[in-house]
């Protein structure tokens, strides 16, 4: 299976910011404007805010069924970071110059929508209080605002302290436990692997809108949210496999490989249909979706992986149904459930 590579300076926020998972405070807003950081850390950052404003609508939209499970934490929707995560002397002096980043416990994202941005915590205010435990700074300050604001959050409310004499109560929203990760890569791909969601800035880019964007993470967040993985190991052990949404590239071939048809045919059937009731209940527009599939299978010019994935006009025609059944029970002001587990 291909590994994607990201830069050292990406790769350093990833390490802050995934290592509150599953309990971790997620990210998002509309993050700093591009600038000449290493390898567009800046760009990079501001299409990060978009895809986690979108994975937080939608996590939030799946929740009861993630409760049913166990798979839910309280998010307050922030990622941290210091100058202390990063070792490359050219990154700290680039990081030092264009984000004004220093030893200190700073927002790199807060999450649009989610309820850090809502209580007014805005990117690059320097925290240095948890529920009145001083953070410090230098090494060891970031994970111990993961650890406290951890805990701080199942327990009800996030308390933070900020430097400019601020400060700021959250209380943290009950959410799917899957944070979003946005990989560094060209290939239009996207992935699930039961513990987070995955897409290529290739794929990210190739989006017209944040419905698109829920599209693709909708259905990843419904291979998770079925169980899809811990199944597909059952009828066949795959370690580490990831399974493939939309495009076909280095991990859809990998899965291919591994996973049984009957199995793989169905499961992108469930997730497209899962996906899209989760796009509903957030709130976004599900009508375009199976356009974009059309167009996304044209635009990467892949070739359908027929063995474990439906065929381009026959998901189509599946996805279309689904839209329609969805927005009859829209219509009729019916709840919008998922089918029973097979």
């Amino acid at each position: 299976m291909k590994r994607y590579r990201l830069l050292p300076v990406i790769a350093a926020l990833a390490v802050v910011a995934c290592a509150t998972a599953p309990q971790r405070a997620t990210p998002v807003t509309k993050g700093p404007q591009p600038v000449s950081v290493t390898g567009g850390l800046g760009r990079y950052m501001d299409e990060r805010a978009r895809v986690e404003r979108v994975g937080f609508r939608l996590r939030k939209a799946a929740a009861s069924d993630c409760a049913e499970r166990k798979q839910t934490k309280p998010d307050i929707g922030l990622v941290v970071w210091s100058l202390a995560n990063f070792q490359n002397t050219e990154d700290r002096a680039r990081l030092t110059g264009d984000f004004g980043l220093t030893n200190a416990v700073t927002v790199a994202l807060a999450v649009e929508g989610a309820p850090a941005a809502s209580a007014g915590v805005k990117n690059g205010a320097i925290i240095t209080h948890v529920n009145g435990e001083a953070l410090g700074e230098g090494k060891g300050a970031t994970e111990r605002y993961i650890a406290r604001a951890t805990t701080a959050a199942k327990q009800g409310a996030v308390r933070l302290k900020f430097k400019d004499g601020g400060e700021a109560t959250i209380t943290p929203e009950t959410v799917c436990e899957f944070p979003t990760l946005l990989v560094r890569s060209d290939d239009s791909n996207a992935a699930a692997d039961g513990t987070v969601l995955a897409i290529t800035t290739g794929l990210l880019q190739l989006t017209e809108s944040d419905d698109e964007v829920a599209l693709i993470l909708g259905h990843e967040l419904a291979h998770n949210v079925l169980r899809h993985l811990e199944l597909v190991k059952t009828a066949k052990p795959a370690p580490g496999t990831l399974l493939d949404a939309f495009a076909k590239s280095a991990i859809g071939t990998a899965v291919a490989a591994t996973i049984n048809r009957p199995f793989s045919v169905q499961y992108e059937k469930d997730a497209d249909r899962a996906g899209l009731t989760f796009m509903a209940r957030a709130g976004y527009n599900i009508d375009a979706a199976p356009a974009f599939w059309k167009r996304l299978n044209e635009t990467t010019k892949a070739k359908s992986v027929a063995a474990t994935h439906p065929t381009g006009p026959e998901r189509q025609r599946a996805i279309e149904a689904a839209v329609a059944e969805i927005k009859a029970k829209q219509k009729k002001g019916e709840p919008l459930t998922l089918k029973p587990r097979r």
